[in-house]
């Protein structure tokens, strides 16, 4: 009768401790498939992000060659207003600005598809 109940204690610890090593293993697998789900998603918005960004530094740079152009004839003719100046180098500080956000967000998406690969 003692052996008896041991045996069957033994076998229901054995039960639990299965039941935990499957609830740790279901654990594991969530949390690796709700990673995988954050990655894609962030992903994704930081493409989408980049494709905006990257439309607007175009456009920035493609008027602040134009303004630079206009600029540099008005210096050389000695007839630059403070406007002009102050208007060229806003545009420039914007260019500046997106070309540092376009970089972040290139850095960002390279490093998540590291980690997606690893």
């Amino acid at each position: 009768m003692k052996q008896q109940r041991l045996l069957i204690a033994t076998i229901a610890l054995a039960l639990v401790a299965t039941a935990c090593s499957n609830s740790r293993r279901d654990e594991i697998e969530q949390r690796r498939a709700a990673l995988k789900n954050k990655q894609d998603s962030t992903l994704l918005a930081s493409q989408e992000e980049l494709a905006r960004v990257d439309e607007a530094l175009e456009a920035t740079k493609a008027e602040y060659e134009q303004k630079k152009t206009i600029v540099e004839e008005h210096k050389r003719a000695l007839k630059a207003t403070a406007e002009e100046l102050t208007e060229l180098t806003l545009l420039r500080m914007k260019r500046d600005s997106l070309q540092v956000q376009w970089n972040t967000l290139g850095a960002k998406i390279k490093y998540i598809r590291k980690k997606q690969n690893d």
